[in-house]
């Protein structure tokens, strides 16, 4: 089963610290108007063992030293793990708590940086749950990617992200988030490698990344029958599967960009004894584009079971909207 782990920041102990030491300030003044603890520290004979100045310094020490471990083994041992049906928060020391809330809850995943998070490159992710509620996971280290992993999961776990084999999406046939290619740079029809070809496949890779995700599968034609990837291999270097992939990196890391490279992964599966690739795409966390040879950007979105293009004033409204 698919989770991750996601850990809170050392700024959620440091707040802790923070809220702990003004309470504890608040509670020694009030209690010096309570009693004369200097009296009471005479009545015991304490006066004979050590001075009351010096009593007072050790006594805040060891409750500061005190609450302050307790925080923090609070924090280190606390947790969120997110799996494909739910989000367990774990905490506790002595006895561990869970909480459960599930996947199928959460409206919205959303981000929040404050000015400090922001220099920090730190954010807390807020999920919206049904019925007003809320769970943040705060001050977390490279939120982007859990923000795009947690967001596939919701989508899977509310059915709007497609799973299961190769040939169970190929029985679906395409839609929103499922599209077929035939070949990665093969063009059957002329017989010969197309860059064409591989613009159309990086095109469809951009529309998923710039809409909700999705899946490509190469070897398949738009009817729906297996092709396979023979004629992509025989164009290759190396004729097998760690060519094709290695191809295919290469196509995106030029033709999209390096930073998007983590938002498409590959894995292969023989569907009636042929060679088929299954290509999963996340949401990008920014607008990604596809770059052409003359050093002009093109823009596409999934749009219904097709990539649209979008002139320069549509994707500016729709990036504004989109990544707001």
């Amino acid at each position: 089963m698919r989770r991750i782990i996601i850990k809170e920041g050392p700024l959620v102990f440091i707040r802790d610290v923070v809220v702990m030491e003004i309470i504890a300030i608040i509670f020694f003044f009030v209690a010096s108007f309570l009693g004369n603890y200097g009296l009471i520290f005479q009545a015991w004979g304490l006066d004979r063992y050590v001075r009351y100045d010096l009593f007072l310094v050790a006594v805040f020490s060891f409750f500061q030293v005190g609450y302050i471990t307790l925080l923090f083994l609070n924090w280190y041992f606390s947790h969120y793990e997110i799996n494909e049906k739910e989000i367990i928060k774990k905490s506790g020391l002595l006895f561990r708590r869970h909480k459960f809330v599930s996947l199928t809850d959460v409206n919205s995943v959303e981000v929040y940086q404050s000015p400090l998070g922001r220099l920090m490159h730190h954010a807390t992710i807020i999920l919206e749950h049904q019925m007003d509620r809320v769970t943040k996971i705060k001050n977390i280290a490279g939120f982007d990617d859990h923000v795009q992993t947690i967001q596939q999961m919701v989508r899977a776990a509310s059915g709007r992200m497609p799973t299961g084999t190769i040939a169970e999406l190929i029985a679906e046939g395409e839609s929103i988030t499922v599209e077929f290619k035939e070949t990665l740079r093969y063009d059957v029809r002329k017989g010969e490698v197309s860059k064409e070809m591989e613009h159309a496949v990086i095109k469809s890779i951009v529309g998923f990344m710039n809409a909700d995700g999705g899946t490509l599968l190469i070897g398949v034609d738009d009817r729906g029958e297996v092709k396979g990837l023979e004629n992509d291999y025989k164009s290759l270097p190396k004729k097998n599967r760690d060519g094709f992939e290695n191809h295919f990196n290469m196509l995106v890391k030029t033709m999209i960009g390096l930073p998007f490279a983590k938002y498409a992964g590959v894995k292969f599966e023989k569907v009636n004894g042929k060679d088929v690739c299954m290509v999963i795409v996340r949401e990008s966390h920014k607008p990604a584009y596809v770059r052409n040879g003359d050093k002009k950007e093109e823009f596409f979105v999934r749009v219904g079971n097709s990539t649209q293009p979008f002139l320069m004033s549509e994707a500016e409204e729709y990036i504004k909207t989109h990544w707001k």
